[in-house]
């Protein structure tokens, strides 16, 4: 009879011992970053490279001057330390180009295979 009850008491702890267990593992996170219709604010505005305007961002569309060209809707995504994916469609092409945002003066690009720094014009 001692044998029996010392066993179902083992089996007792051992039982809530693994419920603790369970319970204590964490559960698994969703992706926090998701992508939000429109432009970031802190990018509004015209931006230029090399003496000519490069990007036109408004609250919800994107002009692109040069390669191909256009206005299109945009949406974002924040990475991180002041850094932004944009995706935008012009002339039937779909581009994701990432952007760091550095002052209210200066956004840096990366994208095409080159870092560009962009400065506001207005």
């Amino acid at each position: 009879m001692k044998k029996s009850l010392t066993k179902i008491i083992v089996a007792a702890l051992t039982l809530t011992s693994l419920a603790g267990a369970v319970s204590l593992t964490p559960a698994p996170t969703a992706n926090a970053a998701s992508w939000h219709k429109g432009s970031p604010k802190a990018f509004i505005g015209s931006w230029k490279t090399d003496g000519f305007t490069a990007y036109k961002f408004t609250k919800s569309t994107i002009t692109v001057y040069g390669k191909g060209g256009g206005t299109s809707k945009s949406m974002y995504k924040y990475l991180g330390h002041k850094k932004y994916a944009i995706k935008y469609k012009v002339q039937g092409y779909n581009y994701k180009e990432t952007f760091t945002y550095i002052n209210s003066h200066k956004i840096k690009g990366h994208g095409f295979y080159l870092t560009t720094l962009f400065v506001k014009l207005s």
